[in-house]
């Protein structure tokens, strides 16, 4: 897939409230983040308690994104069952795990796959996941964070998905470091999604809250290796 854009990477790196809740930002360059997450800030009462004693770390839960622009985005991470995404108070997606993972939209078409990724091995730092489109095209690849190594990125990377980030934008791409804060360990640190080309405000939400999903959820989107 090759474009002659440069890339978006947009990283969300995960951290903890003292309340146990974990919590995410998404920035895309230095700045204001493109996104900041709560863990289960969109549950009741009993969710944020299960997440105060430590019951729910990386698990099931109403979790709530609040973008720059003013959107609230609900992930709902299931456990046995189908994540959704709501956006503007409606739900725009399904997602259901397996080997393999479908995004389907409201009216049941599908929206995006995601497979293990053909040309970037996963390691025990990293997950590497391709998004395939609604055409079966390449449209981003989402990796998963497990240990502070795996926010080193290379050339392969962004193999087919443009070429050298501004200088500016360079920061987006490393850690802070391992997160701290609460009682728990954080077992996800965060992800990185690598889009081709600028999307439309909608699609980015949806692909942030699939991150969410991954990180904050604790899902798994395709099979052990």
């Amino acid at each position: 897939m090759e474009t002659t854009e440069e890339p978006t990477v947009i990283v969300g790196r995960v951290g903890r409230r003292y309340t146990n809740a974990l919590t995410m930002t998404f920035v895309d360059a230095p700045g204001a983040p493109v996104a900041t997450v709560r863990q289960g800030g969109a549950g009741g009462f009993g969710g944020k308690l299960a997440i105060a004693l430590g019951l729910r770390n990386h698990g099931p839960g109403r979790h709530l994104m609040q973008t720059r622009e003013g959107q609230r985005v609900v992930t709902a991470s299931g456990y046995n069952s189908p994540s959704t995404i709501e956006r503007c108070g409606s739900t725009v997606a399904t997602v259901t795990c397996g080997a393999t993972t479908t995004v389907r939209g409201a009216a049941g078409g599908v929206l995006f796959t995601i497979e293990p990724d053909p040309d970037r091995a996963s390691t025990a730092d990293v997950r590497r996941m391709l998004v395939r489109s609604e055409h079966g095209g390449p449209a981003a690849r989402v990796d998963v964070i497990l240990a502070a190594s795996g926010w080193d990125i290379s050339p392969v990377d962004l193999v087919g998905f443009g070429f050298a980030l501004a200088s500016e934008g360079i920061g987006a791409l490393v850690s802070d470091g391992v997160p701290s804060g609460g009682s728990l360990p954080i077992r996800i640190l965060g992800t990185r999604l690598v889009l081709p080309a600028p999307v439309q405000e909608s699609e980015r939400d949806l692909l942030l809250a699939l991150c969410v999903d991954l990180a904050v959820g604790g899902r798994r989107y395709v099979a052990a290796a």
